[in-house]
């Protein structure tokens, strides 16, 4: 792995594979993982010291949080494949302005997601049928963290840009000072100042407000090709095109992807706040598994995106196998560990004796599938790496929506039973796993007519 003439960036475009791949992704996890302890410290603070209901109330809002900011990731994305893109092919004055655009449109995107969130948490609570004792409670929590939304789209965006450059450490560093900061403010606020649910929303605000500020140091104060400058802060239509392109498919299917799992929960509701507790528990628990999946994913994006703006279509076939044993075997053995603790896990959040036993179902029921979710993220992202995404895009949609609802609705209507619900999330797995490898084998062809055939090593 070389360093390219600005000391962010890192070449992917040459030497051996599978330790690029670890080294970008590791960072990765480490940085997902003190990510998830946003989430993690507010449930089990909320879940021990503030009981069942205030656990539902949080786990209520996670998918219409994750509609919202996904909306803006899927963008996001886009302009990380473009500014890899740029990087990959030595493009300079791209490069510069990818960044710029990046920024500056991500300041007024937030404005737009506060807003759009504040006004339609109430609406999309009572939609889904959310506990009137667990309503108003979940509705504090949404209005506070959606008036802090702007923290965690700057930080989100100024992150991309230093990954989409190679740089996965100075983010992992930033996350983890974030994380902590987290934890004091929970502990704080909801124990010492008990100022319950709404203390945890302020928490995890503020800790979001203090990530943004060491990763735009460093993009200020970076070398000349990628620093980061006021003056030159300005829209390019034509870069944001492209993103538009290229995220914009990605950011509706997430929010909808978000708002299909919303209507997921509404089902989940329909057997009372115990359930609703295991769920929020499981959420958590999916949140940790997709983790490294997550990581191994973005790597793969980095990769295949400097790769195909290099024109080495070969790594980039050699570099996604190897990403996907890797994934294979990592998701694998953690399922298995995963299945065989689910109880104690859930434990760890709450200790009423229903809300565990639905909590471990839940786990157990999604764990030995969890390689096709992984498979499918691991090949969608490396075609949005090839700058594919409408296509990719439809088959995600097709199964995490519109097949998952289908099976919903027809599967409680003939039969009430939790069961059904709780497949819910392993069945559109199969389906889009499939799909996305076809759809992801064909597009590579398609871009290797002409070109050399490929060796069978690095």
């Amino acid at each position: 792995m070389e360093k390219s003439p600005g000391r962010l960036g890192v070449d992917m475009t040459r030497g051996a594979i599978l330790p690029q791949i670890v080294r970008f992704a590791l960072p990765l996890l480490a940085g997902n993982i003190f990510q998830q302890l946003y989430n993690t410290t507010d449930c089990l603070i909320v879940g021990r010291f503030l009981g069942r209901d205030a656990l539902a109330a949080v786990g209520s809002t996670g998918q219409l949080v994750f509609g919202v900011i996904g909306f803006f990731n899927g963008l996001a994305t886009g302009a990380q494949v473009i500014i890899s893109q740029s990087f990959g092919s030595k493009d300079k004055a791209a490069l510069k302005s990818a960044i710029h655009t990046a920024v500056l449109f991500s300041v007024f995107i937030s404005v737009f997601l506060s807003i759009f969130g504040i006004l339609i948490s109430g609406f999309m609570l009572r939609l889904i049928h959310v506990p009137p004792a667990v309503l108003e409670l979940a509705s504090s929590y949404l209005r506070i963290f959606f008036a802090g939304i702007a923290f965690l789209v700057l930080y989100n965006i100024g992150s991309g840009i230093l990954r989409a450059l190679g740089d996965s450490r100075h983010p992992l560093y930033f996350l983890v000072f974030s994380s902590i900061v987290n934890i004091i403010l929970d502990l704080i606020f909801v124990i010492v100042l008990k100022l319950g649910i709404r203390g945890a929303a302020f928490a995890t605000v503020i800790s979001e407000l203090v990530s943004i500020i060491p990763v735009f140091f460093v993009l200020l104060t970076a070398e000349e090709d990628v620093r980061i400058r006021l003056k030159d802060l300005r829209i390019s239509v034509s870069f944001l095109a492209k993103v538009v392109k290229i995220g914009l498919p990605g950011a509706i299917t997430s929010s909808l992807i978000a708002f299909s799992n919303t209507f997921m929960q509404r089902y989940v509701n329909s057997f009372g706040e115990a359930c609703i507790a295991g769920f929020a528990v499981f959420s958590r628990f999916d949140n940790f598994m997709i983790m490294p999946m997550i990581s191994i994913s973005f790597s793969v994006t980095t990769f295949v995106s400097q790769n195909f703006g290099a024109n080495e279509l070969c790594r980039v076939r050699r570099g996604v196998r190897i990403s996907l044993l890797l994934d294979i075997c990592l998701i694998g053995a953690i399922s298995s560990l995963s299945f065989a603790f689910a109880r104690l896990f859930t434990m760890l959040f709450i200790s009423d004796a229903e809300s565990v036993r639905y909590g471990s179902l839940f786990i157990r029921f999604a764990t030995p599938f969890y390689v096709l979710c992984a498979t499918t993220m691991l090949y969608s992202q490396a075609l949005h790496g090839l700058g594919e995404s409408i296509i990719p895009t439809a088959i995600t949609f097709g199964g995490f929506v519109i097949l998952r609802q289908t099976y919903l609705f027809v599967s409680t209507h003939l039969s009430g039973r939790f069961t059904f619900v709780a497949l819910a999330y392993p069945i559109v797995w199969i389906f889009t796993a499939l799909v996305m490898v076809l759809y992801y084998r064909r597009t590579l062809e398609r871009h290797r007519r002409g070109q050399p055939v490929c060796k069978s090593v690095d």
